[in-house]
């Protein structure tokens, strides 16, 4: 069901538990304004978003306004405990959120990970965490020795050669080693340190990878199915009616800039990364530069994976479906901050944030504070099926 503008003053009335929380715009000036995705398996706090509350260390949440309008809840943790029944998962979550002083998307990622692992989510979400932990730090393995053969082609070592010797054996690591210690000379860096800032540099950049990979890394990928996305959503929204159609041509749009502005960042670091021997002379201040690439990246697409893995669970379902996502997913759409900006104009920006505030979809259950087990079960299977 899509609810018209008007009805807040009914859904605080049928909440007055959530006196203690207050309702604000859907666009924000900063990242840290925004908040953080967390991914909770109770529905109504499916993909709210936290941050810090302005002066102190305390964590509050903004929960869409389930009934559109003007905007969204935003929540102390106390407060959603005392209006809603909330999942043994997300209480878990939210004690790690608070252990490891989450105050970025890549650490939220690794929480979830951890609190998905122990089968707080299902036991499918818990296989699925393992084969991804698994798989990135076999990915961080691969990064780094990308790294190091790009580094020997200085020093005139051939991976070729090195591979047909077997990489694990024990002349061609020793050959290895030996080529690093050239280049560390060769580089005026000490042989730890080269090695040092290898394996940071490899931590760091992991989750974009390096344009050579033979697979991209997790954030890199998801750029490119912002494109995809894109695409086949204004296919969809050519035969919806005029009010879904306005929806998916916004959600397009948003995914059209964000998708530019993180293939920049993505560009940036592959820059920083093919001219690798200028970067570790100069370490300090380019590991900087890549550290807050990273970051901004990680940031402009935080939240999409939800976005992106609702869209391929309707891709090939009715049209009535994918109107349902993108009405389901409009409220939650990871909003660029005012600042970051770099080519829309304000008037562009400003009705595509009108438009978002006119229409969202409602779910009957989360306006009672009661538990709908089926949503909780789709949140899990979504969880399971997310990067």
């Amino acid at each position: 069901m899509v609810f018209p503008v008007g009805c807040e003053s009914v859904w605080q009335l049928m909440n007055g538990a959530m006196s203690n929380g207050s309702l604000t715009g859907l666009v924000a000036n900063t990242w840290a304004e925004r908040g953080i995705a967390v991914p909770f398996t109770t529905p109504a706090l499916a993909q709210a978003r936290m941050r810090r509350d302005d002066g102190s260390k305390r964590r509050e949440f903004i929960l869409p306004s389930l009934s559109g309008g003007k905007g969204c809840y935003v929540m102390p943790w106390k407060s959603i405990l005392g209006s809603m029944t909330t999942t043994l998962h997300d209480r878990v979550l939210f004690d790690l959120m608070q252990q490891h002083d989450v105050d970025c998307p890549i650490k939220m990622r690794h929480v979830t990970l951890e609190v998905a692992a122990k089968g707080l989510s299902g036991p499918r979400a818990a296989r699925k965490a393992q084969e991804i932990l698994d798989n990135e730090k076999q990915y961080q393995v691969l990064t780094t020795f990308l790294l190091v053969l790009q580094l020997l082609k200085l020093v005139n070592v051939s991976s070729q050669e090195l591979i047909a010797e077997g990489l694990a054996s024990e002349s061609a690591q020793r050959r290895m080693r030996s080529a690093l210690i050239g280049v560390a000379d060769r580089l005026k860096i000490p042989h730890d340190d080269l090695y040092g800032r290898i394996e940071s540099l490899s931590s760091l950049i992991s989750p974009i990878g390096l344009p050579q990979a033979p697979e991209p890394g997790r954030l890199r990928a998801l750029t490119d199915d912002l494109t995809v996305f894109r695409d086949t959503v204004r296919g969809w929204a050519t035969a919806m009616p005029d009010e879904i159609a306005q929806i998916g041509e916004f959600e397009a749009q948003v995914a059209e800039m964000t998708n530019q502005m993180a293939n920049k960042s993505v560009l940036r670091v592959d820059g920083e990364t093919e001219g690798l021997a200028a970067m570790l002379r100069a370490w300090d201040k380019r590991f900087t530069s890549v550290s807050a690439e990273v970051r901004q990246l990680s940031w402009l697409l935080d939240g999409w994976d939800y976005v992106i893995t609702l869209f391929h669970e309707v891709s090939d379902k009715s049209d009535k479906e994918r109107q349902n996502m993108l009405a389901d997913t409009f409220p939650l759409l990871p909003q660029i901050p005012r600042e970051e900006f770099e080519v829309a104009d304000d008037k562009k920006v400003g009705a595509l944030g009108v438009i978002q505030r006119r229409w969202v979809r409602g779910n009957e259950d989360w306006r009672t504070g009661v538990l709908d087990y089926d949503q909780v079960q789709r949140l899990e299977a979504r969880r399971a099926a997310m990067k």
